[in-house]
């Protein structure tokens, strides 16, 4: 590391102090990239290597982090760990079914979230991802000539609160203030400049396929116009958290197996040294087959404790290789018909197709793209440094050196509370831009209730048992009051990182809560997509009991109120008046009956006309009741 004045003889063109570098933290290979006057570019370590591989080895006196720790990686399987940024806020009982498959002993952590073991102790993701972090910003300061202490990280479209907390927290045990958290399509549209170069609007749909996961954004790219920023509007986006290059690599390596006479449910029998090769050598075939026809491969491979695999040597084509892959690629085009749809845009309207991450080097993806959209995807930029670049020009956008374009991200699903009587009020929908702010007003249900819980849920059904449960907290203290008159205003911020904040204020007593939600894991693409497809599936009866149960609630306090003012003034109604009064809440009270026990039997109508004619005549009781209530109170 160098003092800041050393730096400054040694490094005449050096940044100023305090630069914010971009950071593309990947499953594969990570790299940092910096943007000066002279445009974005990706930093060298002493060798001149650009990519840092994400692999760490823990010893027992410290770490190898990057190359060396990925090239003796199979001799030392059970102390190296790569591809962590797939367990990076994920929980241990999520990623079971893929624990048997990787070389480290993955083990269940603090609050249920997945782990590794190393020897003795456990290791979080966390952890090894800010090994990585550190190793990078040694790199950033040799390079700079001087301290690095801020940067611009980016993170999946479809990476979660917990995920992006969890990519936060790495960098702070690196020693990194992150200045902004950007999704990885958006930053690649930044470093394609696309907004900037562009002489009219654009519909640009960012492909991005890495080592561990998947996204695809569609976004509408505007030119600057009357001295104003380029603007980047993301329109809607999809994913998958579990699907990539690794995933590959493991159908490959399940291939090589089978062919060896080792079933891929027997990988949790391989001796770890044996696991982690398999995975490299099916890494490395799957590269060769991106350059060449046929690769021919001999397996001979010895473990610990004496297990070995039995020796064979086959030939794999690509044409094998693009069927045994075919599955995987068809979901990345189902995410992009799914993106298209959410957009509003047909196919034929997108004007470029921009590939990012390593794993669409692979022929069969990028015709696979081409054959969908109709035209061949733009390829002009390193497809492993594209984001790393984006996030430099994020980075000097936020230094004030690039004037840059102006961002807006959006939320994948609808964000929202329970509410009485296990409906959603939904605050933010789905594809709404981020930065976003929304606020609603609720009231209490009971009399005297002096604590509130707020569940915060996600999804696109109606009812919150069918949302996906992202945690609860209490406003607690609030003075005993009637239901209904407590205020309680509930605010939802999502800043420009993507992490939600949730408020809520009391408004008579003044009484505040707050939290920021860590959900313990992200949601697949097949969750994703079984959310959306219920809502459309339900929708009719979703409404329906969504509606019939606002009515319930709110026709409970109507008929609490109106029994409440008929117990006062009641000897002072006419009888006739009275009897018709009582009907009415007699036929309310039968709905708000049946409605608690079977919903789906209501009329929403004839409720609504039922509560609206209560209300209606109800009105000539609260007159006598005020009336009553103001006499009383003169001297």
């Amino acid at each position: 590391m160098h003092s800041e004045d050393d730096s400054s003889e040694t490094h005449p063109d050096s940044p100023p102090c305090d630069p914010i570098v971009g950071i593309d933290l990947g499953t594969t290979n990570s790299l940092v990239a910096y943007c000066d006057e002279r445009g974005p570019r990706v930093l060298e370590d002493d060798d001149g290597a650009r990519l840092l591989p994400s692999v760490v080895r823990f010893l027992d006196d410290g770490v190898v982090v990057g190359r060396e720790a990925h090239d003796e990686a199979v001799l030392h399987p059970e102390t190296t760990v790569g591809s962590s940024k797939r367990l990076l806020g994920r929980s241990a009982l999520e990623l079971k079914e893929q624990a048997g498959k990787l070389p480290f002993r993955m083990v269940e952590g603090p609050r249920g979230l997945a782990s590794i073991q190393i020897g003795e102790r456990q290791v979080t993701p966390q952890e090894v991802g800010a090994h990585v972090l550190m190793r990078l910003r040694d790199i950033a300061e040799s390079a700079l000539g001087t301290s690095v202490r801020r940067a611009v990280i980016t993170v999946p479209a479809y990476f979660d609160d917990s995920q992006r907390n969890a990519t936060r927290d790495s960098a702070r045990l690196a020693g990194f203030n992150v200045a902004r958290i950007v999704n990885e399509p958006t930053a690649a549209a930044l470093a394609y400049g696309l907004g900037e170069r562009a002489d009219r609007a654009q519909t640009v749909m960012v492909f991005d396929l890495g080592g561990g996961t998947f996204d695809v954004s569609l976004l509408r790219m505007l030119p600057p116009e009357d001295g104003q920023q380029a603007l980047v509007e993301v329109i809607a986006t999809a994913g998958d958290t579990n699907l990539g290059g690794d995933d590959i690599d493991r159908l490959l390596a399940d291939s090589m197996l089978a062919r060896a006479g080792v079933e891929s449910d027997d990988w949790s029998g391989l001796a770890p040294s044996i696991r982690q090769a398999i995975i490299h050598f099916a890494r490395r075939t799957k590269e060769a087959l991106s350059e060449r026809a046929t690769v021919d491969v001999s397996l001979d491979f010895d473990g610990e404790g004496g297990q070995s695999l039995p020796e064979c040597a086959f030939a794999i084509s690509r044409e094998e290789f693009d069927r045994m892959i075919d599955p995987l690629i068809q979901r990345t085009i189902e995410c992009c018909r799914h993106v298209l749809r959410d957009g509003g845009i047909p196919v034929e309207d997108v004007d470029r197709i921009v590939l990012v991450g390593g794993s669409t080097r692979i022929p069969a993806v990028r015709e696979a793209v081409e054959s969908f959209f109709g035209h061949a995807p733009y390829t002009a930029l390193d497809p492993d440094e594209v984001v790393g670049l984006g996030a430099s020009v994020q980075a000097s956008i936020l230094e004030g050196r690039t004037r840059g374009m102006l961002l807006l991200d959006v939320i994948p699903l609808s964000l929202g509370i329970e509410t009485m009587g296990g409906a959603v009020a939904k605050l933010l929908v789905r594809n709404s831009a981020i930065p976003a702010r929304a606020t609603e007003r609720f009231s209490t249900s009971v009399d005297g209730q002096t604590s509130v819980r707020i569940q915060v849920l996600q999804g696109e059904r109606e009812l919150a048992e069918h949302c996906r449960s992202l945690g609860t907290f209490d406003l607690s203290g609030i003075p005993p009051m009637p239901a209904g008159i407590p205020k309680i205003e509930v605010e939802f911020i999502i800043d420009a990182d993507g992490v939600l904040s949730v408020n809520a204020v009391e408004g008579r007593s003044g009484r505040r809560a707050s939290t920021q939600f860590l959900p313990n894991y992200g949601l697949t693409s097949d969750e994703v997509d079984a959310i959306e497809n219920d809502s459309f599936t339900h929708a009719r009866a979703d409404m329906h009991l969504h509606r019939v149960i606002d009515l319930r609630v709110n026709a409970a306090l109507d008929v609490k109120w109106i029994s409440e003012a008929l117990g006062r003034v009641r000897d002072r109604l006419p009888s006739e008046y009275l009897v018709e009064l009582e009907a009415e809440i007699e036929v309310v009270t039968g709905l708000i009956e049946t409605a608690a026990k079977n919903p789906a039997e209501i009329d929403a109508a004839q409720f609504q006309a039922a509560k609206e004619s209560l209300d209606q005549k109800s009105m000539r009781l609260h007159e006598i009741a005020i009336s009553e209530s103001l006499r009383d109170e003169k001297p």
